[in-house]
């Protein structure tokens, strides 16, 4: 009966071990901030989504399984385009009846130097895009550590039609920006 006791506490103390090893590196994410930016002929329509979630630990320099990924979904109707119609355009463009909303997972995040590495699951518009060697940047903003990436799609990479009008007023052309900030506990990132 001890072995077997022994045995469960050894396999136990293994499992548990592969979720957190003391000393790794990790960052503490307590907020996000994604901008979908699209160019018109008149310049850029910016919309933009501010989240404020439970503080996700985020390991570094591994893979991540499903279940501990950093999970950011966000309805396209919140998303805010700066009035009525861009906001509502914008939505119709991503097909918001169909697909409500815009899923991004944190796969792995790696640190080089003062800035890091990621691979993304995003889900927009119905597609799934895995997007490889993302490369995000440290900076302080509002006394706030963030980490910053900025990722260009086309259109039709998406699978969407590029809208020929925005806001009724506006010629779309077919690159789409997407800016994904990670707000840090402000600790974060001395010595990782």
């Amino acid at each position: 009966m001890v072995l077997l006791l022994t045995r469960i506490f050894l396999v136990a103390a293994a499992v548990a071990g592969t979720a957190f090893m003391p000393g790794e590196a990790f960052v503490i994410v307590k907020g996000n901030k994604i901008t979908v930016q699209a160019h018109t002929s008149l310049g850029a329509v910016n919309c933009t989504y501010t989240g404020y979630n439970q503080k996700n630990t985020v390991y570094l320099n591994r893979q991540h399984p499903k279940k501990d990924r950093l999970k950011l979904t966000i309805s396209v109707a919140k998303f805010n385009c700066g009035n009525y119609l861009l906001n509502r355009d914008f939505a119709n463009t991503l097909n918001v009846k169909q697909h409500p909303e815009i899923r991004i997972e944190l796969i792995s995040l790696k640190k080089h130097g003062n800035d890091y590495t990621g691979e993304l699951q995003l889900e927009l518009a119905g597609k799934n895009i895995l997007l490889n060697d993302v490369k995000f940047y440290t900076l302080s903003e509002n006394q706030t550590e963030l980490l910053k990436s900025n990722i260009c799609l086309d259109f039709s990479e998406i699978g969407l039609v590029t809208p020929k009008k925005l806001g009724g007023l506006f010629k779309v052309q077919d690159e789409l920006q997407i800016t994904v900030e990670l707000a840090l506990e402000s600790d974060n990132l001395a010595d990782r």
